[in-house]
């Protein structure tokens, strides 16, 4: 066995190796490959802020992992070492010599700390390795790994840092929803607030709205800073295809258009993906554009608030404006999240409006 970084001959290894480790298992969910791989020609051979490394023996690829360096505000770090996008066979020596080879790399580049996982652009995009909730397949944009890597993970000497959580709805059942819409509705007429949907005519300005109502909501109980501008614009652009207008809300107030908070979904198109497999020439793009049509799952994506409404119902109204609009489009399940554990108050709103716990992500750490 070797470990070897990954180039540009190895891109296409490093993309397809997770459908050899997942062959057969229904619930797994392949990337979109060519997404992917122009992803990563960017992040390892243009910008070069990533490096890449498989374990591979004469035959088969065993293990890959995807590695930067950047701020980690709860490590109180400006230089750890993030690692993401890790697959492994189950072999502890194969863990174990891949991530020592990565965390090498990493202190040369004057990474203090291992930690993740967490995947380029988006930090709520497939974050933390699932360990509980193996059950039910995972929703869009969420993480779905082998029982075992946690086993793996920590004996290889990772610890846990924290959990994020993900909660589940079933929207044609959900115990509080008629006293959460009175209580939406009296909260919306109480502190002069509105829920608008997104309106795509204006979205650069709908994204800086985004942006001020994240920022300021953004606390030390959340593992990063919130995201700039342009990198909003980025996921915008590149998911515009999978939202839904109605999903997309903003709570403003009345009196001054001030953005008070932000609630985002997304139908569950890793339904779609599956039947895709990966592939978006012509027969996945039909399989798109037909199997897009019996979605009947979602799952919120974000919410924040921004701290002096966040007592005020404003969350309470964006959830309810949102069970409207699915159950109008036939969507009957909803998850939402992640969440870390540790962040109280989109925990409670979640619970607050009947969520109940649908999967547990862990992320790792230590020092290096």
């Amino acid at each position: 066995m070797k470990i070897v970084q990954v180039d540009k001959k190895l891109i296409r290894a490093f993309v397809s190796f997770p459908d050899e480790l997942y062959d057969g298992d229904r619930k797994y969910v392949p990337y979109m490959k060519a997404d992917l791989t122009k992803t990563l020609k960017k992040l390892l051979l243009v910008d070069k802020t990533y490096f890449a490394l498989l374990a591979k023996d004469e035959n088969r690829v065993l293990g890959r992992v995807l590695c930067t360096v950047d701020k980690n505000k709860q490590l109180n770090t400006d230089k750890c070492g993030f690692f993401s996008m890790f697959e492994c066979v189950h072999d502890q020596s194969v863990c174990n010599a891949l991530l020592n080879e990565a965390v090498r790399r990493l202190k040369t580049m004057g990474a203090t700390h291992l930690s993740g996982t967490y995947s380029p652009y988006d930090q709520d995009n497939r974050r933390g390795i699932l360990v509980e909730g193996f059950e039910s397949a995972p929703l869009i944009f969420t993480s779905y790994n082998k029982t075992y890597y946690d086993k793996l993970l920590k004996e290889f000497g990772l610890q846990k840092h924290t959990d994020a959580l993900e909660y589940k709805f079933d929207l044609n059942n959900v115990p509080k929803y008629e006293k959460v819409k009175k209580v939406s509705q009296y909260a919306q007429k109480k502190f002069d607030f509105r829920v608008d949907t997104v309106n795509w005519k204006r979205v650069d300005s709908d994204i800086d709205d985004v942006h001020t109502v994240m920022q300021a909501a953004t606390t030390d109980a959340i593992y990063q800073d919130a995201p700039d501008v342009e990198t909003l614009r980025h996921i915008v652009k590149n998911w515009r295809s999978y939202f839904d207008k109605n999903y997309l809300l903003i709570a403003r107030s009345n009196a001054t258009n001030e953005p008070l908070g932000v609630a985002i979904a997304l139908p569950d198109f890793f339904q779609v993906f599956r039947k895709m497999k990966g592939k978006t020439n012509l027969k996945g793009l039909l399989t798109f554009a037909r199997e897009r049509k019996k979605i009947a799952s979602a799952r919120a994506i974000l919410q924040y608030v921004i701290p002096k409404y966040q007592a005020m119902g404003v969350a309470m109204a964006m959830y309810c404006r949102m069970f409207e609009a699915m159950l109008a489009n036939g969507v009957t399940y909803l998850e939402a999240g992640t969440m870390l554990e540790d962040n109280p108050q989109p925990n409670e709103a979640i619970k607050g409006v009947g969520g109940t716990l649908a999967h547990r992500y862990r992320i790792y750490y230590k020092e290096i």
